[in-house]
């Protein structure tokens, strides 16, 4: 599974990110569109929970789960008093989760491998799956061009149709750029985001937008390509016991 390295300065990026974009409100909008209604459903490999927060209004209930305690603690400092009547914060490996009612509908949101995505769906929810996931090959960050083809909504799309699982599917693109305080912290963002060689400030500076807003006078514009994959959990258990009794008639020869 990849990980998100979080140190409070990522924290502290990715929250002057989500103040100055309108993403997770317009990525929880089209992850409604599938969600059954007065559901309780589970964000995995929930990060700083912005997702979950923005999906709290089209839920019943929402818990949110990741393995990090960094995130964790900051997203449970961050909700007020009203949105923790409707969600819920748990630091854990989602994948070893054994929730004690199964999920109405899970949600993985640029979480990881297909192969451990399909056996938490399959143990812990009852209804839909929905998978956001980067419909781009390489690092937007990086200048070596760090490779992401294992998390790419191509490949999940490949291994639902190899699985025989049926699917919905679409393609959006959703601005989350990063605003800057000055120039020193673009330099900061890249130090920590660069997978490649380091870029030289002026290199920094010149993929930069200056802004009229004082707090924020520099802005590194993003548009994310996503796509979205739904899928019914029934579905993934039916594949599963049909390849177990191909096994088992197999051991009898």
């Amino acid at each position: 599974m990849m990980l998100q390295d979080w140190v409070p300065e990522s924290i502290r990026f990715l929250e002057d990110a989500v103040a100055h974009s309108d993403y997770y409100l317009r990525l929880a909008e089209k992850i409604a569109a599938y969600l059954p209604t007065e559901a309780h459903i589970c964000d995995a490999g929930c990060g700083l929970g912005e997702l979950s927060i923005a999906l709290i209004p089209y839920c019943a209930y929402v818990t949110a789960v990741d393995r990090a305690s960094a995130p964790i603690e900051a997203l449970r400092h961050r909700i007020s008093k009203r949105e923790k009547e409707k969600l819920e914060i748990r630091c854990t490996d989602v994948l070893l989760d054994n929730p004690r009612v199964p999920y109405d509908a899970m949600v993985f949101c640029l979480f990881g491998g297909m192969e451990e995505t399909l056996r938490a769906a399959a143990a812990q929810c009852a209804g839909p799956v929905i998978l956001i996931k980067r419909d781009y090959m390489t690092h937007q960050f990086s200048s070596g061009g760090t490779g992401l083809e294992h998390f790419t909504a191509e490949t999940a799309e490949r291994e639902l149709s190899r699985r025989r699982i049926p699917y919905q599917a679409e393609r959006f693109e959703l601005e989350l750029g990063q605003p800057f305080r000055s120039l020193e912290a673009a330099e900061m963002f890249f130090h920590l985001y660069n997978r490649g060689t380091e870029l030289s400030a002026e290199k920094i500076a010149h993929m930069l937008e200056k802004t009229s807003t004082p707090e924020f006078p520099y802005y590194l514009p993003n548009r994310k390509k996503l796509g979205l994959l739904a899928f019914q959990s029934d579905d993934i258990r039916r594949i599963q016991k049909g390849e177990k009794a191909i096994c088992t008639r197999s051991d009898m020869f």
